[in-house]
């Protein structure tokens, strides 16, 4: 449903639908609060609202969900407190509140939730206080992430029990003293609380208690030093007075030049990023045709050089607050990125770092996303759709078997593939892709667009290039069904719904706005679902390449593996063939 974007408010008599067993409304334009009535969903086990325009606060008749083992209310604009009642619901194996404006302590009845599996998060709000050190009690935790908040005090050392965690997050906060003992835990981990010390790399080491005696003498001398310090501070001041104020004139007037930080530029473009300024007016809002989770994107006529750019500025307030290993990092990618060179990949022409702001410059793309086209009309023909497949797939290879190193994009979505004229595909928006150094094993945080995640990536954090081949499937499929198969996938992992894809045709799934694709085509077709279906499978290993899938759908060789007509094909059959 999420695909549809909904506007408006959950109706309230969505709580009438006393069997429903799964809402999942994540990614849309819904506003207002949440409306009580939700509680009377008894049998509900699945809630997600995340990715909305929410408010209000987390209604009190979400307790009586007695079922809920997954609950997601991220990235919304919720309110006041973390509920108590919380704590009561022992089923929930997953919880998300993270990115809202939440403003309460962190209540230890949440460590009374022995049964979270896989996440709590709590990230990015306007929580306070200490940390509980009941949260230690969720041994079988896997995410943790509580940064970006206002926390203060220490880490419980009791945290070390969590043997289960693979990825847990405290940075952004105002926390202080030793940290507890972690397994193989980043600096990155507790970035933004310079009281942290303790056994990690980055961190400052902590000092050891000192007697009485040693403290009295400490401060004694540190008095002297003081003063010391503080008449050659005077003297040093006056003598240099005269020189800071000839260096910031000098970098005032450099300033007015609009001088770059930081400029990476693709070897053959012929235009410089001051002719971007003048196009956009320095980025007026006029020339905005877009805003995302990484940034804000304008367009650019460079009239002299018969040249349309997409230029987006990124998400930062100053990019002086990015750790010099990150931006070292970030502008290596970059200059691959600018090397990229493929008809089905977006052009990246360079980055620019400029008064703080950081700034993409890409090729742009006349139609939008492909997530616009697909949902906004039925321009999309069935012959339209296969070639979009097929430009998909080589673009993904591409990166993963003719880069070095390969590039895992980890975000392959219906909103990060762009159609250029004739519906030709980009794919786009690497701004969550990194860089995979063969043989070695890169783990991160979660990143991708929910619906589109391979399920190891949420589990494991093991990034490869198997999750963007998942990915590749889930659009396939949304493609050829003309929705996101979220339903259809859960029904397929489910032993209980064999029986009803033994009957379920091939017909009835495809997009029912078109007619059904001709004889010529329908083969394609049926190639096209169940190479997405192998893409899909929950074990990565039983995954094709996506070198296999890009050939296979070029040449078509196996087209004619199901010799029945289109109408008579079931989805089972499809999703039982086997591809090496």
């Amino acid at each position: 449903m999420g695909q549809n974007k909904i506007s408006g408010k959950i109706p309230p008599e969505l709580g009438s639908l006393t069997k429903l067993e799964l809402l999942s409304l994540e990614s849309n334009e819904l506003s207002g609060e949440i409306p009580t009535q939700l509680g009377d969903l008894k049998l509900l086990y699945h809630l997600n609202l995340s990715n909305n325009h929410l408010i209000g606060e987390i209604p009190r008749s979400l307790s009586d969900l007695s079922e809920l083992q997954y609950l997601d209310l991220s990235t919304n604009n919720l309110a006041g407190k973390i509920p108590e009642w919380l704590g009561n619901c022992e089923g929930l194996l997953s919880l998300n509140l993270s990115h809202n404006i939440i403003s309460s302590e962190i209540p230890p009845e949440l460590g009374n939730l022995a049964s979270l599996r896989y996440v709590l998060d709590l990230s990015s709000n306007l929580i306070f206080g200490e940390i509980p050190s009941s949260l230690s009690k969720l041994t079988m935790l896997k995410i943790l992430n509580i940064s970006h908040n206002n926390l203060s005090g220490s880490i419980p050392q009791s945290f070390s029990h969590l043997i289960s965690v693979s990825c847990i997050d405290f940075s952004f906060n105002n926390l202080s003293g030793s940290i507890p003992t972690f397994r193989n835990t980043p600096k990155s981990v507790y970035d933004g609380n310079p009281g942290l010390c303790g056994n990690s790399t980055g961190l400052k080491p902590c000092r050891r208690q000192t007697n009485k005696s040693n403290t009295v003498l400490i401060i004694v001398m540190g008095v002297v030093c003081g003063l010391v310090v503080l008449v050659t501070a005077i003297v040093t001041t006056l003598i240099l007075c005269h020189k800071f104020k000839v260096l910031a004139k000098q970098r005032k007037s450099s300033n007015q030049k609009d001088t770059h930080q930081s400029l990476i530029w693709e070897k053959d473009a012929k235009f410089t990023f001051g002719e971007i300024v003048e196009a956009t007016e320095d980025f007026d809002d006029k020339y905005c045709i877009g805003k995302g989770g990484f940034g804000t994107v304008y367009k650019a006529i460079l009239r002299s050089h018969e040249l349309v750019l997409a230029v987006k500025r990124l998400h930062m307030s100053d990019s002086s607050d990015i750790p010099e290993v990150s931006r070292i990092s970030f502008e290596n990618e970059i200059r691959t990125l600018t090397e990229v060179r493929h008809r089905n990949i977006i052009k990246l022409y360079g980055f620019c770092s400029r008064k703080g702001g950081l700034y993409l410059v890409y090729q742009y793309a006349n139609r939008g996303s492909l997530a616009k086209v697909l949902y906004g009309s039925t321009d999309l023909d069935w012959d339209s759709r296969v070639k979009i497949v097929q430009g998909l797939a080589r673009a993904i290879s591409y990166l993963h078997h003719d880069c070095s190193p390969p590039i895992v994009h980890r975000d392959v979505s219906l909103n990060n593939v762009l159609l250029g004229f004739d519906f030709v595909p980009l794919l786009s928006n690497f701004g969550t892709a990194r860089l995979l150094i063969p043989d070695l094993s890169i783990w991160t945080n979660v990143a991708g667009s929910y619906g589109y995640m391979a399920p190891e990536l949420a589990l494991t954090m093991r990034v490869t290039e198997k999750c963007d081949v998942y990915s590749f499937g889930v659009v396939a499929l949304e493609i050829m069904m003309g929705k996101h198969p979220r339903e259809l996938l859960e029904s397929l992992s489910s032993a209980r719904s064999k029986t009803l894809f033994a009957t379920m045709l091939l017909k009835d799934v495809l997009d029912q706005r078109l007619l059904p694709p001709s004889e010529r085509l329908s083969m394609v077709v049926v190639l096209v679902v169940s190479l997405a279906f192998s893409c899909t499978r929950s074990r990565p290993e039983s995954r094709p390449s996506m070198h296999f899938v890009a050939q296979e759908l070029s040449t078509r060789s196996r087209a004619s593996m199901i010799s029945e007509p289109l109408r008579t094909i079931t989805i089972e059959k499809l999703a039982e063939l086997q591809y090496q």
